[in-house]
């Protein structure tokens, strides 16, 4: 196949994003999330757990339950 110039490929990439603007898959997301997660919880929970914000409403507890409720389903 031909080289395609970065200029095409942008303006390509733009158009197929334009296209598919509409669409979302809500589980795809969801799934990239708790792998991100998943591989930096503890740079996650860390700050979660001495933020004074983040310790009235218990967030890193509930990160916590969310991460062992992700566990056990895979």
């Amino acid at each position: 196949m031909p080289a395609i110039s970065d200029q095409d490929m942008n303006a390509y990439l733009a158009e197929q994003s334009r296209l598919h603007m509409s669409e979302f898959n809500t589980m795809s997301a969801l799934s990239e999330i708790f792998s991100y997660v998943g591989k930096y919880s503890e740079e996650i929970l860390g700050p979660l757990d001495h933020d004074d914000q983040c310790g009235k409403q218990k967030l890193a507890y509930k990160l916590e339950q969310v991460i062992t409720l992700m566990s056990l389903d895979s």
